[in-house]
């Protein structure tokens, strides 16, 4: 038996009892294939094969087991008359077998390029002198050694097979077994055509062989999954569900394998996916998620909307993260899809029917966020396709905006300049008609003093009034209307929409100023890192404030401000943290008996903190 099996079987012999009965049916079945059970299997056309995976840093080392009946199989080797596959026949198979598999059995990087390899031995020890019988080509293997030289240290790698091809009608399994250094990286795992297994190899912790290392491993396990955000398996599909103020969003991250048995991906290259591709999917995906993707908000049809669509290789972590477009693999390349169900506002209940099902996703694991509260579990299936949701909480609606209190108005003197020009015109002639007894004059004067009363009402204009000054606020009512003010121009970037948000901060700014706050707020929350997604604002903190409002007659004031802001970027399962302090001088200002932002210079901004982890589940 070749070294590699026997190294395999002496990591499994180093544990417990109960831990050796937890790898399941799959090891079960491989420990039988090594050990050559005597038990008479009638061969059926599946492959059936076991590979055992070391990893070293500067190499891979694979050694395969492949039955008599694969070589029977795919090389027409006929029984003689007695039922028997003579050696002769099986030795030349297992030899034309090398090609066969180095064509169809691939160890991938993390861009999906296949690392070539060479076979440096075949063992046919096990085929007997006098041949094999039929029913025993599922007893009967040929052990084959592959040898990989890395250039640089891997960090992933993928193992696929697609033994006999796309056409092939012999159903291909095999049983992956890895190692590092010698010591076993994780349990067996089954791979396929359209289920390639693909591992993150750890160097700073490798595996070790005795039991305090399975103790330890939970913590590792639980370590792995924080640094993966939650997402652990590159094979799987994961779906999440994310209820919030004014949109529903719909998430799936999907292995592109698994995308292609929804919808064609027509492709030049057959392992790759190229950028102008990827473009060319966006217009066809969303076709396909309006079929078999049905939402309601509030008992109202809402049409999904692919709001983004990314592709993601294996060395992303972050998938909410900005990465340069780039050629994808299709062995272990995942797609981002995001759909979107737009609502007036917080909505009292929704609900969403998924349709896509075959024998690749025949349920869709989904976790489910309702505003800020923790995950909840839900299965799509095809029985059970349709997930509904109604809140408990009254009075959802509009947003709740902070009162402010009334601004005073300003005292205003009405005057008209071409009217008392005409009075003084008037009173000039009056005079002098007055003192030199001249009629004409003082008819001129009467008509000046006429002509000043008509045209009064349509050249009167309102000044401020030179003689009543007003006050502004307290500081202390100065900082509360300022700070009632900074979050409800906050609040009004709850809306998704440009105009809602745009109409809303109407209410806070004035209208010489307010396309300038709409956008320096704006540039604020826009996390570029993110892919350029605007944060959803938790908490605006106030911090100081100084007046330097000189005296004026005018209902206005200036403070000197410093506030933080805590933003979040949610998306599969995990949320990004920012935190931003910020200086700024501040103009609030009165108009019709509302105070209103006039103007604002930033003239500082600090990130306070940054983080991302994974969103409680319940």
């Amino acid at each position: 038996m070749p070294a590699l099996f026997i190294r395999m079987i002496g990591c499994y012999t180093s544990l417990t009892l109960q831990q050796f009965r937890s790898f399941g049916q799959t090891l079960l079945c491989a420990i039988a294939f090594l050990l050559c059970s005597s038990s008479r299997i009638v061969a059926h056309p599946i492959s059936m094969s076991t590979a055992v995976a070391d990893i070293y840093q500067d190499r891979v080392q694979v050694e395969l087991r492949i039955l008599t009946e694969d070589l029977m199989f795919y090389h027409s080797i006929e029984a003689d008359g007695d039922q028997l596959l003579s050696r002769k026949n099986l030795l030349e198979a297992a030899e034309a077998h090398r090609a066969f598999l180095k064509k169809y059995f691939r160890v991938l990087d993390k861009t999906g390029q296949t690392i070539e390899g060479n076979f440096t031995r075949v063992d046919t020890q096990e085929i007997p002198e006098e041949g094999v019988r039929l029913d025993q080509v599922m007893e009967v293997g040929v052990f084959y050694e592959f040898h990989i030289l890395l250039e640089d240290i891997p960090q992933y790698l993928t193992f696929t097979q697609n033994f006999g091809g796309d056409d092939s009608p012999v159903p291909a399994v095999m049983d992956l077994i890895m190692l590092q250094n010698g010591a076993r990286l994780d349990f067996p795992v089954q791979i396929g055509p359209r289920s390639p297994h693909s591992v993150a190899i750890d160097w700073e912790n490798p595996p070790r062989n005795d039991r305090m290392y399975w103790r330890e491993r939970r913590d590792l396990m639980k370590k792995r999954r924080e640094e993966l955000l939650g997402i652990t398996s590159y094979s799987s599909t994961y779906a999440y569900i994310y209820v919030e103020p004014f949109e529903i969003r719909f998430e799936i991250l999907v292995p592109l394998l698994t995308l292609e048995t929804w919808m064609p991906m027509e492709r030049k290259e057959k392992d790759f996916l190229s950028v102008e591709e990827q473009e060319g999917l966006r217009s066809p995906l969303e076709k396909y998620i309006r079929s078999h993707c049905e939402g309601l908000v509030d008992g109202i049809e809402v049409v999904p909307v692919l709001s983004h669509l990314d592709f993601f290789s294996l060395d992303i972590r972050d998938f909410a993260s900005r990465s340069e477009p780039r050629s994808i693999g299709m062995q272990n390349g995942r797609a981002g899809i995001i759909m979107t169900f737009s609502t007036k506002g917080k909505p009292a209940s929704a609900s969403i029917e998924w349709s896509g099902f075959n024998d690749y996703t025949p349920m869709l694991n989904t976790m489910v966020y309702m505003m800020d509260g923790t995950g909840e579990r839900h299965f799509f299936t095809e029985n059970e396709p349709r997930w509904n949701w109604q809140t408990k909480e009254e009075g959802l609606g509009e947003i709740a905006w902070l009162t402010l209190p009334q601004a005073p108005q300003q005292a205003v003197l009405s005057v008209s300049p071409v009217s008392m020009t005409l009075a003084g015109v008037a009173g000039l002639f009056l005079l002098i008609g007055s003192a030199g007894r001249k009629r004409a004059a003082l008819w001129s004067g009467v008509t000046a003093l006429v002509a000043a009363g008509i045209v009064w009402p349509v050249t009167v204009v309102e000044i401020s009034h030179p003689w009543e000054k007003i006050n502004p606020p307290s500081i202390d009512q100065q900082k509360m209307i300022t700070e009632a003010m900074l979050k409800n121009v906050y609040r009004a970037f709850d809306y998704q929409q440009d105009e809602q948000v745009y109409d809303a901060l109407a209410r806070s700014a004035s209208g010489t100023f307010l396309e300038n706050l709409y956008l320096q707020i704006k540039k604020g929350l826009i996390v570029q890192e993110q892919g350029g997604a605007r944060s959803h604002v938790r908490e605006v903190r106030w911090g100081s404030a100084a007046s330097v409002t000189s005296d004026s007659s005018e209902a206005a004031f200036e403070l000197n401000i410093r506030w933080e802001v805590t933003g979040t970027v949610e998306h599969w399962g995990h949320i990004h943290t920012r935190q931003h302090a910020y200086d700024a001088l501040i103009q609030i200002v009165a108009e019709d008996g509302q105070w209103k932002i006039g103007g604002m210079d930033v003239t500082s901004e600090e990130q306070l903190k940054s983080s991302t982890g994974l969103r409680n589940a319940a």
